[in-house]
């Protein structure tokens, strides 16, 4: 009996010896988990201030080019129009292909002075920041009247309904990346596009009538080429909290469903320091 005295005694050391290391082990994978999850958080959080910071940015970039085609090509361009029919009112002419080649001129300019305007709206449409979204997106039904190759029809429960500024312009821009895909690539005749506002959420729904496309194939091609359409308007949702849901299917059309809840949080403003 005595020579099995120390393996009693070690037994229960050993025991304790192993259930320690175990112990161990799973508290030190459970740390690191736990580790992970936080880097996780901190990327995903540093990653959501990046694109913050970069969308500021650009629309930034976007406010001061409006500003300067405005303020500066555009008179520049009112100026010339002014002074050339001036100068033709002004001097006796009897050269009619001269007066036909001034008209021409001034007819030119207009079309030219149209184009800035209509370039410095859709870089920072003044109405999106004074009426808000329902009434820029009349706007814009209003513009592409004026084309008459693709019908807009916009709907909505309530115009007088605002959103915070930064959720306005989020939403506004996802509607023009929707409306120039369309434009390149569907061969539409007619879109439409329904906001509804309640208490609970945003949402906007668009569709157009085109040819459209297989869901699978252009997110492989955007993944191979670098391209940001799909990704771009999931970013833009991601940061109002929300979500985009997109069906197409060749010769079907498109549709988009953008869902937004009425209690996203306001986006941060990246700050300069000086």
């Amino acid at each position: 009996m005595k020579t099995l005295d120390p393996l009693i005694l070690i037994t229960p050391v050993m025991l304790m010896l192993a259930v320690g290391i175990i112990v161990f082990v799973v508290l030190y994978q459970r740390r690191m988990l736990q580790h992970q999850e936080q880097l996780r958080q901190l990327q995903s959080v540093k990653q959501q201030q990046l694109l913050e910071a970069t969308l500021h940015a650009q629309e930034e970039e976007r406010r001061r080019v409006a500003r300067d085609l405005h303020d500066e090509v555009g008179a520049m361009l009112a100026l010339i129009r002014l002074n050339l029919h001036q100068m033709v009112s002004n001097t006796e002419v009897k050269d009619e292909q001269l007066l036909a080649n001034a008209q021409n001129m001034k007819q030119q300019l207009d079309e030219v002075l149209n184009s800035v305007r209509r370039i410095s709206h859709d870089l920072m449409p003044v109405i999106l920041e004074k009426l808000g979204l329902a009434q820029a997106l009349d706007a814009l039904r209003r513009t592409f009247a004026t084309t008459g190759h693709i019908e807009l029809i916009i709907s909505y429960n309530d115009k007088s309904i605002r959103l915070k500024p930064q959720h306005e312009l989020l939403l506004y821009r996802m509607v023009q990346e929707l409306l120039n895909n369309t434009i390149k690539h569907a061969n539409a005749t007619q879109i439409s596009i329904d906001l509804q506002f309640t208490p609970a959420e945003t949402k906007l729904t668009y569709k157009d009538n085109g040819v459209g496309f297989d869901m699978v194939t252009v997110q492989q091609e955007q993944a191979l080429s670098g391209g940001l359409g799909i990704m771009s308007l999931q970013s833009r949702a991601a940061l109002l909290n929300g979500s985009i849901a997109i069906t197409s299917r060749p010769g079907s059309g498109t549709t988009a469903i953008i869902t937004i809840p009425a209690t996203s949080p306001e986006l941060t403003q990246p700050t300069n320091n000086l």
